[in-house]
């Protein structure tokens, strides 16, 4: 259509056509990277969509059927929050707690969550709270919100290395050990406070990293990995 206008042919505008090829390019870009997120599970989806809604809203308004022109692209604003709420709902595994006993063998590292075994115990909460008579186990969790308490002070600890995991969108972690059990304990929070021990870190993006004088050398063991996006964590020994 460019090259027949620029031939100057008679009886062709371009101007009518261009208010309805424009909006086009939008749609057709939007569906472009909103399919191939979908097939590659990723990519840039938010503003595939974006686009394809913008576009779609531009052609609508050239039939009438809306009332929408390209600088009412700031009417589009609320987009943002549904982006960020599909991104924070995105990969979580919602109120789940997977409970195991996988051994690690390995030293001074952090491991990633995995999918419960078929013997793992599975079951779904909000708060958590152990204290008294227990056995501890490898725990992997992960929640949307949630307070967390857990006194290992008469909880029977085996033996060996034993991991605590906890990811929560938002809420309160306290973790007390005995004196005699040695730990390696690493925990972040996008705002919030965090007290290990006798160290403390407050704020936004902070984080604390904290191993026991005897850690290296003990047979028995816990690695504690605490990431919150917000909240408090707390872990000391009684």
């Amino acid at each position: 259509m460019l090259i027949v206008n620029s031939l100057n042919i008679d009886g062709f505008e371009l101007n009518f056509g261009w208010t309805y090829i424009y909006p086009l390019f939008f749609v057709v870009a939007g569906a472009v990277l909103l399919g191939s997120a979908v097939i590659r599970k990723g990519g840039r989806w938010m503003i595939g969509t974006f686009l394809l809604i913008f576009g779609g809203l531009l052609l609508a308004d050239r039939f009438g059927l809306v009332d929408f022109t390209f600088w009412n692209v700031f009417k589009l604003w609320p987009l943002i929050l549904i982006f960020i709420g599909i991104s924070l709902f995105r990969g979580l595994h919602f109120l789940t707690v997977y409970s195991g006993s996988s051994k690690k063998q390995k030293k001074d590292r952090w491991y990633a969550f995995s999918e419960p075994k078929k013997n793992d115990a599975t079951f779904t909460i909000g708060d958590m709270e152990k204290k008294g008579n227990w056995n501890l186990e490898p725990m992997n969790i992960s929640t949307m919100v949630g307070n967390f308490y857990l006194d290992l002070t008469d909880a029977y600890i085996p033996d060996e290395e034993t991991e605590i995991n906890i990811r929560s969108l938002a809420g309160d972690v306290t973790i007390l050990i005995p004196g005699e059990v040695e730990f390696q304990a690493k925990a972040a929070a996008k705002a919030g406070d965090i007290n290990i021990l006798d160290e403390e870190s407050t704020g936004i993006n902070t984080s604390l990293f904290y191993k026991t004088d005897q850690f290296e050398t003990a047979t028995k063991k816990l690695f504690i990995d605490i990431r919150l996006k917000a909240g408090s964590i707390r872990v000391d020994r009684v």
